[in-house]
Parts: C-alpha cells; structure tokens; sequence
C-alpha cells in the first residue's frame, strides 16, 4: 500500500521482538513479550536494536515452513501406520539411538558445510558419477570411502556377496540407469577377501532362502573346480574364490544385454573386476578389463535385432 513502511526490530536477550508499521508519519507499535523479558518501547530502548533485512526474513520463513512441512508430513505417516497396523507406533524421535545417529548427521553436515559451504547446492539438482560399482552388502566395505570419492562420484549397487545375476531385475535396472541414463564410463564389480556368502557357498550347511542367492558362488566354484582343488590351503583357496567370483561376475555385466547394447551403440565403457583387503584396506585389480563386445564369447552375442 502506498506510503506504508514496515520494520522488524529484535532486541538482545531477554528482550522483545517488535514491528512497526503504518502510514505516513503516523505509526503503530506492536510488541511480542520474550520469555523472561519486558514488551513494548521500554525493552526496545533498554537492548540493542538491529533491523533485519526483508530477505532474511523470508529465508527465515522459508525454513520454518519447511520444517513444519516435515514435521506435518511425519504426523501423516504415523497416522496412517497406526490406521493399517495393529499395536503400538514408536515415533522415532523417542528411540534414544535414532536421536544418537541422527545426530551424527548433523555433526557430519556442519563439518561438510565448514569445508565447502556450497556443497549441497551443488550435489541437490545433479549427480555425475564416473563409475558404477557393483559390490558387496557387506557394512564394511564403503565405495566412496575406499576410493576416496564424494557423494555423486559413484553410482552403487549392493548385494550379497557381489552378484550379477541376468534374471535380476533389480541389479539390470541399475545397470541400465547408470550407463543409459548418467552416463558413466566404468562399471566395477569389487568383490572382498573374507566374503561371508563365499565363506558360506564354500560349506555344505544349509541357511536357508539365501541358499538360492548363494548358488551362483557355487556355480563359479563348479567352473573352476579343477584350480580349487589344487589349492590345500583352505584360506588360500577361500582368497582364491573370492576373485575367481569377482571375475565371473564382471564377466556377467559385459554378458548383460545391457553392456553389450551399449557398445553395439557405439559406448566407451569398460568393465573391470577389484577385489578388497579388508586387512589392510587395498584395492587390487584382478586383470580384467573388457572394453568391447570383443571381450563377450560369440555364445553370448545378440547383435542383430530379432524384430
């Protein structure tokens, strides 16, 4: 409105947050009394004033209605648990662990923001990885953090023990994404010494469901039967398995449709197979590094269109 000024003024501790506004010379003041403060003129003219600028209170704005936006869309969820479930909902702001981790992303956020201010703005809208691993669930064994890489650097796929399977979906989507769609020029499969699926695939114990998943490791056992069983140390020959299933499993991605599609359409991508030294946190490359449908046995070629 036409000659009408308006100012937001906050005093120091204590004190009162106090607008003024009207029009002309004539003004109005409203006060909000502080907790523990005084309202009104006489906390303004007992504390340090200081104006604060039109665009630091619509950041100001924007984050609060950002947090009750959250926090309304946490009240949702729990309200539509406790509809569709019988029992008790824990909210997970009680449970003193998630209040401990989450924590400890905050923590890692500041440190991240001290050293690159901007770098959440700059990962937010985009992701440009390089590579494409393929690797294993195991907790330890971190592709960013082995190979000293930020976030949007590596794309990453993880499963037991580090299979590529040609009737998972899950793992083709992925491939698919990375290589169509973000473009990276690496795909890694990285398997590791002292593997839990290999150490099991090795016995003849029964676990279960994952039985299924780990008979691709026995399959790859099968095929190299005659080099295993040459080897008498057992942890030799468990170290051995270890890449001999890294390596089939690359030789799986560069089988996929998916690879050779790529490279039929003219794409640099080279498939490689690591494996990790979880004791003494060393990458080793295996020696495979397939850079073209050359690399696939005529077997597995389906260059020509059935359509």
């Amino acid at each position: 409105m036409a000659g009408r000024s308006s100012a937001f003024c906050v005093s120091g501790p204590g004190g009162a947050l106090g607008r003024s506004g009207g029009h002309g010379a004539g003004a109005a003041v409203r006060s909000v009394r502080g907790p523990g403060g005084a309202g009104g003129a006489a906390a303004a003219r007992s504390s340090t004033v200081r104006m604060v600028s039109t665009s630091d209170l619509s950041s100001k704005l924007k984050k609060l209605t950002d947090r009750l936006s959250q926090q309304k869309e946490k009240v949702e969820v729990l309200e539509r648990m406790s509809d569709s479930e019988e029992g008790v909902v824990m909210e997970g702001s009680k449970d003193p662990r998630v209040a401990e981790i989450l924590e400890q992303n905050d923590i890692w956020r500041k440190k991240v923001m001290a050293e690159d201010p901007t770098f959440f703005d700059k990962i937010a809208t985009v992701q440009t990885p390089e590579i494409l691993w393929i690797g294993c669930s195991d907790s330890r064994v971190m592709a960013n953090e082995i190979l000293n890489m930020n976030p949007g650097d590596v794309f990453v796929h993880r499963n037991i023990a580090n299979c590529v399977v040609h009737s998972d979906l899950n793992c083709l989507s992925v491939m698919e994404y990375a290589i169509k769609y973000l473009g990276v020029k690496r795909v890694v499969v990285c398997g590791h010494y002292g593997c839990g699926g290999v150490k099991a695939a090795m016995t003849d114990l029964k676990y279960g469901a994952i039985d299924n998943w780990l008979r691709h490791i026995r399959d790859v056992a099968r095929m190299h039967t005659v080099e295993l069983s040459k080897i008498t140390d057992e942890d030799e020959k468990y170290r051995r398995l270890c890449e001999l299933h890294a390596i089939e499993q690359a030789h799986n991605v560069c089988t996929s449709t998916i690879v050779q599609s790529a490279w039929d359409e003219g794409s640099k991508i080279t498939v490689h197979a690591w494996i990790y030294d979880l004791s003494t946190g060393l990458l080793k490359d295996l020696g495979v590094g397939a850079a073209g449908p050359e690399a696939v046995n005529s077997l597995y070629r389906t260059p020509k269109s059935a359509g």
